[in-house]
């Protein structure tokens, strides 16, 4: 028998099945809030026999199209077109239609469409983290932001959102530009891009800092008129340091006394480490720490001579709730239920550098 004829009787004896040419799901990526967006899945008869194919059901908030067949061949294939509107107040989805079969053993067919919903714009990364910088030290940190809206994006300047810490950051625009739809995968309706640095600057104050980068220009809407933000974390880490233990947690500079009765009171010791002045004379390479401020007047803080090395002086610090104190309480979870103790230093970048202590005094 012919070979040709041999496999086309072979073939015709294989039952029908269906194959999802692609993949059964689709990913829309970032849709633009009210917008719809549809995907065609192609259906595939790759068994030897005819098939039987119907619409079974859907989730509520996918629209199906009709199928094109209902009966499949052998080697024929169909679309079946799922449609998805970017419904206001939602920011992930995930819907299914269901396609019944003849074929035994694959009585149902699943597609999947899911993505995300986006409003005007949407940052990549969605927050600019500085981790821990160095005070003496700049660091820059690349993003981009996509807008979804038709009118062109009109954005001039941007800079840090608190006055306070506005002089620590420098914001750039580097570029904007269109983008056909559909080009970005993970952001198909994204019409426009604009590309942008922020750096930290020399000086930001010791500990975290947690904010928005707000950019902004002349237009009359909010596409236009360039109101943007953009979350923006990270944490200032000076050439001064404490050391202190177990009892001390580094992340919120809070050193935790404990407990003691008003007639014994309380003694802790810490180190601060800080940074020489490198290529300066010996007279005024070592560091200096003063007390600045302290809060509340009961405690006692003693700043003893420091040993220096070559990079570094180490200042011996003794905090005391002396004996007899009278009973109270600074032992909460937040800055103003703490004590608060401020250093003067002669570090050009952290003129000040404060730190929290916990307690209490029982009777």
């Amino acid at each position: 028998m012919d070979e040709s004829i041999a496999k086309s009787l072979e073939d015709a004896s294989q039952p029908g099945k269906i194959e999802v040419v692609g993949g059964a799901e689709f990913n829309f990526g970032t849709m633009k809030q009210g917008s719809r967006r549809t995907h065609s899945f192609v259906l595939k008869n790759i068994g030897g026999q005819p098939v039987e194919i119907a619409f079974k059901s859907s989730t509520c908030k996918c629209t199906v199209g009709k199928l094109k067949d209902k009966m499949l061949d052998p080697g024929q294939e169909t679309n079946v077109e799922l449609e998805w509107y970017a419904e206001k107040g939602m920011k992930e989805f995930a819907q299914t239609a269901t396609i019944s079969t003849s074929v035994y053993g694959q009585e149902e067919i699943k597609l999947t469409i899911n993505g995300n919903i986006g409003v005007s714009y949407v940052f990549s990364p969605p927050t600019i983290d500085f981790g821990d910088a160095l005070s003496t030290e700049t660091k820059t940190i690349q993003g981009r932001m996509y807008s979804f809206e038709e009118l062109p994006i009109d954005i001039e300047t941007g800079g840090w959102a608190e006055s306070a810490l506005a002089k620590y950051f420098d914001v750039r625009i580097l570029s904007i530009e269109t983008v056909a739809q559909g080009s970005i995968s993970d952001f198909a309706d994204a019409r426009q891009t604009m590309d942008f640095e922020v750096t930290l600057l020399k000086g930001v104050p010791p500990g975290r800092f947690n904010g928005e980068i707000v950019f902004r220009g002349t237009g009359s809407t909010e596409a236009q008129q360039g109101f943007a933000t953009c979350a923006a974390m990270g944490r200032s880490v000076s050439s001064i340091s404490i050391v202190g233990g177990r009892e001390f947690n580094e992340e919120n500079d809070v050193l935790s006394m404990g407990v003691a009765e008003s007639r014994k009171g309380i003694k802790k010791s810490i180190i601060l480490k800080v940074k020489n002045i490198d290529g300066q004379p010996p007279e005024v390479k070592v560091r200096e720490i003063r007390l600045q401020e302290l809060d509340p007047s009961i405690v006692k803080v003693t700043i003893g001579e420091p040993k220096v090395s070559g990079s570094q002086s180490l200042f011996p610090v003794t905090i005391e709730i002396p004996p007899g104190t009278a009973p109270c309480e600074l032992n909460g979870s937040f800055g103003k239920d703490f004590g608060r103790i401020v250093f003067e230093t002669n570090v050009e970048t952290a003129r000040e550098y404060p730190m929290f202590i916990k307690f209490k005094i029982t009777e």
